[in-house]
């Protein structure tokens, strides 16, 4: 009887503890993603020291950059700092980390307006200790270029 209520009171605890990872999981996502989000309105010093040397991003227009051409560009990426993600979902397995979400942001990309709300996904790597973006695709359709 007592190897039951053990069994019981272990099988209890298992939601509330993967429940904790996973919110543990979801609060680092969400750092990483404002600070990613920070960096880029900031700029190329800012974003740089975030991605990682294999670092590739695709928009929904179809151009894509790999590190050092995204760090050329990411000036021309004009954003107002008062952004959120909503719907975040995150999975990991060692250091991987992979996120999609919906970005809501008022931005510019190259003098092309961007969906104000479009979806996203980031996927990070732990590098030294800290988590650094890998890749990212962006999934908000811009309008031409005035």
């Amino acid at each position: 009887m007592r190897k039951l209520a053990l069994l019981v009171s272990a099988l209890m605890a298992l939601p509330f503890g993967a429940a904790s990872a996973e919110d543990d999981m979801e609060a680092t996502a969400r750092q990483m993603l404002a600070a990613f989000t920070d960096a880029v309105v900031a700029g190329p010093d800012a974003v740089a020291p975030l991605l990682a040397p294999e670092y590739q991003i695709m928009r929904a227009n179809g151009v894509g950059y790999d590190r050092d051409g995204y760090i050329d560009k990411v000036a021309a990426v004009a954003a107002q700092p008062d952004y959120s993600h909503d719907e975040v979902v995150v999975t990991a397995a060692d250091d991987v980390m992979v996120v999609r979400y919906f970005l809501t942001i008022n931005e510019t990309i190259e003098g092309a307006s961007v969906a104000r709300r479009a979806p996203r996904l980031t996927v990070f790597r732990k590098i030294g200790g800290a988590w650094k973006v890998v890749s990212h695709a962006n999934f908000g359709a811009t309008d031409p270029p005035r």
